[in-house]
This record gives C-alpha cells, structure tokens and sequence, in this order.
C-alpha cells in the first residue's frame, strides 16, 4: 500500500515538475520574463479568472452550508476510507 503512494507521489511530482518547466517556457516565449511585474500580472489575469470562476463553482455558500450540516457523515467515510487502507486484505 505505501508503494503505491510513492509511485501516486512521484507520478504526481513529475507532473507538477512537467508543467512548471511548461509554464516557464511559455512565459520565456511570449516575453513576460523580461517585463515588470505588473505587465506579467495584467498579462496573467485571464488565468487569475478562470481560477476565480472555478473556485465560486465549488466553494459557495450552498456548498459550505451543505458541508456544515452534513460534515458527521463525511468524517465517517473518511474513516471507513482509512480502515480500508489499513486492511492487509
């Protein structure tokens, strides 16, 4: 079972390794590592909003109230989820 979260860990690292290299080349190409920080701020906005859209989709009042009432069964599965991990089945 721990061999199998390395191998989530080091799939996961790469990944994020990959798309850092990814976004710095992309940057270098458009320029935006030679410009002010606020040209690069105003530059990035776009992907600021596309973040900020996604997180009120899921991060909402509805959602929290949901969470808030209900938050006793999701520590449940949470430790239904623990026990299986622990199982050497």
């Amino acid at each position: 079972m721990i061999g199998a979260l390395v191998i989530m860990f080091y799939v996961c690292l790469f990944l994020f390794t990959w798309g850092t290299v990814l976004a710095f080349l992309s940057s270098w190409r458009d320029g935006c590592l030679h410009k002010d920080l606020l040209e690069v701020k105003s530059g990035l906005g776009w992907v600021f909003l596309n973040i900020k859209n996604f997180a009120q989709l899921f991060f909402n009042r509805t959602v929290y109230r949901h969470a808030r009432s209900y938050w006793m069964y999701y520590a449940l599965l949470m430790l239904f989820m623990i026990l299986i991990m622990q199982s050497n089945i």
